[in-house]
């Protein structure tokens, strides 16, 4: 599979994606630990943290180095995903990404989260692609960085795809992800790709041509070529195809789907990193919501009632030991 470089205005801290591949930040799902766990199974090109929103101050350094690392990743470049909904604050909280080793920063014009659209951020700014540019531009003159833009296609239609477009890249974009939804779409509704291939040939077309991400309706390995073949974008991001498979960047290089051992040492792994023995039952919602997700291997086939029953169970005790005992299990 095909690579993808970005390049901000120093050349020399331009970013490869080889392959050319991202896992998607999905706010309460791609945390941190999923995150690394999903780099390290191989064949990804580059990840995000889930949102971090700027509000009434700068986003300060502490915040990244939680989501980051103190020692953050090298062998797969890792970003800092902003949200804001004006340009106010948003270089100094660039600075302070770029300080803790943020690989790039993406901005998020495409959360469609009612509680965030309704304070004109995330997908809201959608309808307002001079303040997306003002974003942009700003977080532009922050950093040396590649910054990108995610959006969707539009709030209730698509008819100003092309002014957020034409403003994320007149404002200095590297790269501009598009969610082939609009915000009133549920991920239910099929992704339209017609969008991702109309977005390609625009940025494209540009004197300076700008990089387009494919995102949405890429569940499984071969959907990674087909939506290169079928729209012309120049990298694919996957977010809930890499929840239900953590493995699907290495199958879409040719590589080997999970087996069961993999996917059990998967999920006990992100268990144990989660909640250490004794440690307080915060994070159990998160597992749970991966409990719900997680499809590789057939883990849950023919077992529905098991994973029903472990969505239903209080005590992270129990099901840490009905994993611990799944291990176990004669093969």
């Amino acid at each position: 599979m095909r690579s993808l470089t970005i390049r901000g205005r120093d050349p020399a801290r331009a970013v490869t994606f080889a392959p050319a591949t991202l896992l998607a930040p999905m706010d309460g799902y791609t945390d941190r630990v999923f995150r690394d766990l999903v780099l390290d199974q191989g064949s990804v090109g580059g990840g995000l943290t889930e949102f971090i929103r700027i509000s009434v101050d700068p986003v300060p350094k502490k915040v990244f180095r939680r989501e980051l690392g103190d020692v953050p990743r090298r062998d797969v470049p890792v970003g800092a995903q902003l949200m804001a909904a004006d340009a106010e604050f948003v270089a100094e909280t660039v600075g302070n990404a770029d300080a803790c080793c943020a690989a790039w920063i993406d901005l998020n014009f495409g959360c469609p989260v009612k509680r965030v659209f309704n304070k004109c951020a995330g997908s809201a700014l959608l309808a307002f692609p001079e303040r997306m540019g003002e974003i942009v531009a700003a977080a532009v003159r922050a950093t040396d960085l590649p910054v990108t833009a995610k959006i969707r296609a539009g709030v209730d239609d698509a008819s100003r795809l092309d002014d957020v477009l034409d403003a994320c890249a007149e404002a200095g974009a590297a790269a501009v992800t598009l969610h082939a939804r609009l915000r009133r779409n549920s991920y239910a509704d099929p992704a339209r790709w017609e969008w991702i291939a109309h977005a390609a040939q625009r940025l494209h077309a540009r004197p300076e041509p700008v990089p387009l991400i494919g995102n949405g309706g890429a569940d499984v390995a071969a959907d990674f070529q087909r939506m290169l073949e079928q729209t012309g974008c120049d990298a694919v991001m996957v977010g809930r195809g890499a929840l239900a498979n953590p493995w699907v960047f290495r199958e879409a290089v040719g590589g080997a789907a999970a087996s069961r051992d993999e996917a059990i040492a998967f999920a006990r792994g992100y268990f144990e990193m989660l909640l250490p023995p004794g440690s307080p039952p915060g994070p159990i919602a998160r597992f749970k919501a991966f409990i719900a997700t997680f499809r590789a291997a057939g883990f849950w086939d023919g077992r529905d009632d098991v994973r029903r029953m472990l969505l239903r169970e209080p005590d992270p005790e129990r099901i840490r030991a009905w994993f611990d005992a799944e291990a176990g299990a004669p093969r």
